[in-house]
């Protein structure tokens, strides 16, 4: 009768004085009644733990969260907790009703570790659902979708790789073809040129193939470089046609060929030779230690520098010490950006997408509650003002 509540236990009093009253008839009537009442008051006490581990504790307690610095999605400014992830968070305890205290961890694995141990309710951050960490903790409904990308230097390389890396490009397949093209053209011109001018005009053009040709093509070229050849051109009217299309062809060539050259030189050597992650195996690549990136790295073959943070992995990019850095696409970008170096560029698409959801201790009560606020406040647009407030994004 312990659990029962005080108006339960008046209840009962009250029974069992009108049974005890009636004789001994009543006593198998008031052994049922404190039954049922013992039944009443266990369904009670069970229907009510759930709701108080929900709420934090029955007797005052907080919710224990767990984070890690890492800017956009969570750190710590003018003493308070900011970051897509914090602020996405703290509405959302506001709108459950939670209270809450903060503790900072270095790395994404300590917030498994708390949360599986049991010293932790909530992990909140750029914390990705992988199947690996689903076999230990639950995940909430995501927030955020995100993904990896390569981050490079235009400057990185030694001189004698750079130099290399220029010449790499002078030989791809689209100047190669436009230099293939531009030779037949020069071909057929000097051919055109020498069947009109080598009958009337054998001084300049000799009569012979090869002398006559090679005689040709000098004219060709020098026209196409220079404008013309000195003391030396076409007198017969076919030569003189030939002559004129071939010049306004040169033009047109010209211009069309030097384009096609500063374009892809100046592209392929702004980005050196990482252009996406299929250039990643063999490379020294840096990334932070115990995240998904470094994972797939290892399996990719690439050459890891686990590093504490994404300031660190640039900062070794900056100083040559790697040739690239892998890591969450949305970090990369906003650490990168705050630097305002030209020289450091994204390059190829955001590869190995994955969710950041909050992630909670297995079987935890908080689960389908914190999926209904999370629900409500995306509807109300709130995670779309959080995109535009740390990254940019247009709601």
């Amino acid at each position: 009768m312990n659990g029962q509540t005080p108006r339960c236990r008046k209840l009962a009093k009250r029974a069992g004085d009108r049974i005890d009253g009636g004789g001994g008839r009543g006593s198998v009537a008031a052994l049922l009644m404190r039954i049922w009442l013992l039944l009443f008051s266990a369904l009670s006490l069970i229907s009510f733990v759930p709701e108080a581990a929900a709420q934090g504790a029955s007797a005052g307690g907080k919710i224990k969260i767990v984070t890690r610095n890492l800017e956009p999605f969570s750190f710590e400014k003018d003493g308070r907790r900011a970051g897509y992830a914090a602020e996405l968070w703290a509405q959302l305890a506001r709108e459950m009703k939670l209270d809450f205290e903060v503790q900072v961890v270095g790395s994404a694995q300590e917030i498994i570790d708390a949360l599986q141990n049991k010293t932790a309710d909530v992990g909140v951050g750029a914390i990705s659902v992988t199947s690996k960490r689903e076999e230990v903790i639950d995940f909430s409904q995501p927030f955020y979708e995100s993904g990896l990308q390569v981050l490079v230097s235009a400057a990185s390389g030694s001189f004698a790789d750079n130099l290399f890396a220029i010449v790499k490009n002078l030989f791809n397949l689209e100047l190669i073809g436009a230099f293939l093209l531009l030779m037949a053209a020069m071909f057929l011109i000097s051919h055109l040129v020498w069947k009109f001018e080598h009958r009337i005009n054998s001084d300049m053009w000799p009569k012979e193939y090869k002398s006559g040709i090679w005689e040709s093509f000098w004219w060709t070229i020098s026209t196409l470089l220079v404008g013309g050849a000195d003391n030396k051109g076409p007198v017969g009217v076919g030569g003189r046609i030939v002559a004129i299309v071939w010049m306004l062809s040169a033009t047109v060539l010209v211009s069309l060929l030097t384009a096609s050259f500063t374009t892809t030189l100046t592209i392929n050597t702004l980005k050196g030779d990482i252009n996406g992650p299929a250039d990643l195996p063999g490379r020294k690549v840096a990334t932070v230690k115990g995240s998904t990136a470094e994972n797939w790295l290892n399996i990719k073959g690439a050459k890891v520098v686990p590093l504490a943070d994404a300031v660190a992995c640039i900062e070794a990019l900056k100083k040559e010490e790697v040739n690239a850095v892998v890591y969450d696409a949305p970090v990369l970008k906003y650490e990168a950006g705050k630097l305002h170096d030209d020289k450091l560029q994204m390059v190829g698409q955001v590869f190995e997408r994955q969710n950041y959801a909050f992630a909670l201790q297995q079987d935890s009560p908080l689960r389908e509650r914190l999926n209904q606020a999370l629900l409500k406040l995306t509807e109300q647009g709130v995670g779309a003002e959080l995109r535009q407030k740390f990254f940019g994004e247009e709601p």
